[in-house]
């Protein structure tokens, strides 16, 4: 829609399935140079998603469908350049870049991975999973049709550092971080400047799943070390997940059930309300790719403490919020440094408010209107259109 506003013509190719959502959406109808063309495999074939591993088979189908589709569009109308999104991950091929056009590949992630120190406190479940997605990870520079989607690549936007060790180092030069998420002007306009807090308890948040892998252990660890030292830092949950049950017999093994606050999830417009009341997001995620819920606290003017990990490590930094170096400490020894990102909060409101003003104009940095800047300069487009068309 963004794209569409600054008078582009945009083709978007998606499934059958997301038609509902679409026209559903506030901004629908579109613009009359946003089109929507919608694609999919004949209806005998969906049951194979529901096989193990059958999405990926699924989707490597359905690839080559809308690369059927978006070649007869572009014999009917030329375009200048060809962008694949879904699924956001190092792991799904794109055919676009056969076009012969200027190929933007990405925003993908999946090479953000819980550091080894932190999965010796995980359930063997969760090391098995992390562990399979470290031999598919090992895999993927073998992965011919990755390969290729990586060569016939003009850019590749990656959404962290780990996923930029991904890709093979010959297509270094043609890759950028860029985050896959990102605010609308009226997301942000909705947000009201928080004034300076009365309060001597410094209130933190934390907003969604409870997963093993959101470290959310860690986070608990770091209050006990601040209750245990007397200092007023009190923790919100919110949020569901398998193990809430565990976080919370943990909670009162720790003896700081009177620290923390258990919410389920709200709805959207509640938790902006939520993440109003607070003064600190607490994020200890230890691989998530984006982070939507970092953004939206930015915006509300909420400072973020996070790992120096994933999507949360690229977007905060010391003007907004606190990251956390991990290296290869364990979550034992990361809870003291989080405990300390905190108290220094609770010691000095000056600070506290210093970062909550720089957490929203962090916020504006990924804007849509600014990440199309970002992704789509017009003289950069240009330039690759024109040579795409030189190169033999």
């Amino acid at each position: 829609m963004e794209l569409g506003s600054r008078g582009h013509e945009v083709w978007v190719l998606t499934r059958k399935s997301n038609r509902r959502a679409i026209e559903d959406a506030a901004s629908w109808p579109p613009r009359a140079d946003v089109h929507f063309d919608y694609i999919d495999l004949p209806t005998w074939i969906l049951p194979l998603k529901t096989l193990p591993g059958g999405i990926y088979l699924y989707y490597f189908v359905w690839q080559l469908l809308a690369f059927c589709a978006a070649r007869k569009l572009h014999r009917e109308r030329p375009f200048d350049c060809a962008h694949h999104v879904t699924f956001v991950s190092l792991r799904a091929p794109s055919f676009m870049g056969l076009l012969g056009i200027p190929f933007l590949l990405g925003p993908v992630s999946g090479g953000e991975r819980v550091p080894w120190a932190f999965r010796r406190d995980m359930s063997s479940r969760a090391r098995a999973v992390e562990l399979a997605r470290d031999c598919a990870n090992f895999f993927l520079g073998f992965d011919p049709a990755m390969r290729s989607s990586f060569r016939s690549a003009t850019r590749i936007y990656v959404t962290s550092r780990e996923s930029l060790a991904l890709i093979p180092r010959r297509f270094h030069h043609k890759c950028e971080v860029q985050l896959a998420i990102g605010l609308t002007r009226t997301q942000l306009a909705l947000c009201r400047r928080k004034m300076p807090s009365s309060r001597e308890v410094l209130r933190c948040v934390y907003a969604g799943r409870l997963l093993e892998w959101k470290g959310l252990s860690t986070a608990l660890l770091a209050i006990r070390n601040l209750k245990a030292r007397n200092i007023p830092v009190h923790l919100t949950m919110i949020g569901n997940g398998p193990v809430r049950r565990s976080l919370q017999s943990l909670a009162v093994k720790l003896e700081i059930t009177d620290r923390i606050d258990w919410l389920p999830w709200v709805p959207q417009d509640e938790l902006q309300s939520r993440l109003h009341e607070h003064d600190v997001l607490l994020f200890p995620s230890l691989r998530d790719s984006g982070g939507m819920v970092v953004l939206e606290a930015l915006a509300q003017g909420l400072p973020v403490v996070c790992l120096d990990l994933g999507g949360p490590g690229e977007i905060v930094n010391n003007h907004c919020g606190r990251v956390v170096a991990t290296g290869a400490k364990t979550s034992e020894a990361i809870a003291p440094a989080i405990a300390a990102h905190l108290e220094s909060l609770v010691r000095n409101p000056g600070l506290l408010q210093s970062l909550s003003l720089n957490a929203r104009r962090r916020a504006w940095d990924f804007e849509f209107g600014r990440v199309v800047d970002r992704v789509y300069g017009a003289e950069r487009i240009e330039h690759e259109r024109l040579q795409e068309a030189a190169t033999p």
